[in-house]
């Protein structure tokens, strides 16, 4: 084992570091310089931008293969900072409807576990113990420790194209379907987190209604709802519903979190 970790590693091997920058680069865009990310072989695809993936994976050898850095560069870079929407889109779109050459930053969903373990940080359960053994999918540990068992997968990270967890996969499926929509509309779990995302809304007892729904839209989507969106939603709650558990509005407090947790805003990173 030793060498064959000394002959993946060796100075005149550029395989390796070129696999390994091109597969944080898929991490960060969602695909990689070259799009076939197991396959730098004449059958696979050629780079996008082969002086780019030359020029990272040379700095990051010369730089002890330092990981962090490398994230940090591709992080700090202009092109990580676009924004998804671009002035001349329609025009681009025509020319690279791929979108390979990264005129703009691409949209994309979160993960199978960002999306579960997003939703335990809004409604403020989530535990960030290090270690310790795994745990059934009730646990509201991090997905990294939730139990993984062959035949009887959770359902909603399976539906959310989690990895099996039985063999490597260089690019997870991305997949829409119905089951999805259903899960995060009619799904226990995302039940229990509109209704654990109400009871935290309901400990600010300071708050008025207004200042609630910023404060839920804020921790959602991190930032503070338009002057529509907070009287669309006053309008739907009303202005002197409590939000406590006994109160007559606390559904419609839930069902307003529940909305939250389903939009694109919060499963979509732009």
């Amino acid at each position: 084992r030793s060498a064959l970790a000394e002959w993946i590693t060796r100075d005149d091997n550029p395989l390796t570091p070129r696999v390994i920058v091109n597969r944080i680069w898929q991490q960060h865009f969602g695909q990689g310089l070259v799009a076939s990310a197991s396959n730098f072989g004449r059958l696979g695809s050629l780079p996008s931008h082969p002086e780019l993936l030359d020029w990272l994976t040379a700095d990051f050898v010369k730089n002890g293969w330092n990981l962090k850095r490398l994230h940090r560069l591709i992080l700090e870079s202009n092109t990580w900072r676009q924004a998804a929407s671009h002035p001349l889109a329609t025009k681009y779109e025509q020319e690279d409807p791929s979108e390979s050459l990264l005129w703009r930053a691409p949209v994309r969903r979160l993960t199978a576990e960002q999306i579960r373990d997003a939703m335990l940080l809004v409604t403020g359960e989530l535990q960030l113990d290090l270690g310790g053994p795994s745990e059934n999918s009730q646990a509201v540990r991090r997905a990294l420790y939730i139990k993984s068992f062959r035949n009887n997968p959770d359902d909603f990270l399976h539906a959310f194209d989690k990895a099996n967890g039985l063999k490597s996969e260089s690019q997870r499926n991305r997949t829409t379907t119905a089951v999805q929509s259903l899960l995060m509309v009619n799904g226990s779990f995302s039940m229990m987190r509109a209704e654990a995302f109400a009871q935290r809304l309901a400990e600010e007892s300071n708050l008025d209604s207004s200042a609630l729904v910023n404060l839920a839209v804020r921790l959602a989507w991190g930032r503070l709802p338009t002057e529509a969106e907070r009287e669309r939603a006053i309008q739907y709650i009303g202005t002197d519903v409590q939000v406590s558990s006994k109160s007559d509005g606390r559904d419609r407090w839930v069902d307003f979190c529940h909305v939250l947790l389903n939009s694109s805003e919060f499963i979509y990173v732009d």
